[in-house]
């Protein structure tokens, strides 16, 4: 049969497929160190007195809303 002519080649072929199987499984599932070239930044909650999470998020929207105020102006003045 055919299946009886290919075992020699599975058998060759085996160990390499389950090295490249492994390397690959192994490197998507490794978690990545820092070096002290990056550092970490922690994480930040909002609710954190000391953190200027909140403060960033109020910059941005004040920015936002600026933003699509000049539009507005932009618009009003080219009609």
């Amino acid at each position: 049969m055919i299946i009886y002519g290919a075992v020699p080649y599975l058998v060759v072929a085996a160990p390499a497929i389950i090295v490249l199987l492994t390397i690959l499984i192994g490197g998507c599932t490794m978690t990545r160190t820092v070096g002290s070239t990056e550092p970490v930044d922690p994480v930040r909650y909002y609710s954190e007195p000391s953190n200027r999470t909140g403060d960033e998020l109020i910059h941005e929207l004040d920015r936002r809303a600026a933003r699509e105020e000049l539009r507005r102006i932009v618009e009003e003045g080219q009609r």
